[in-house]
């Protein structure tokens, strides 16, 4: 996405970004799963909510549900 925009890569720290989540996530008891919350960082949708709620599914937050 951030490409698509012309914004270089290396303004966009995905890796940093997904480790910092997988971290933060684990710290708090929970089980991310790694892949998931990398496509819900990278990802695009119609509305942001909707990776917002991947990205809650991902890091293993209960209740969560993808729209």
């Amino acid at each position: 996405m951030a490409e698509s925009y012309e914004i270089p890569l290396e303004h966009f720290p995905v890796e940093p970004a997904v480790a910092g989540a997988l971290a933060r996530s684990a710290a708090a008891g929970l089980t991310p799963d790694e892949e998931a919350v990398r496509q819900a960082l990278t990802g695009s949708a119609l509305f942001a909510e909707e990776l917002f709620a991947a990205l809650l599914v991902a890091l293993g937050l209960p209740g969560a549900t993808e729209r």
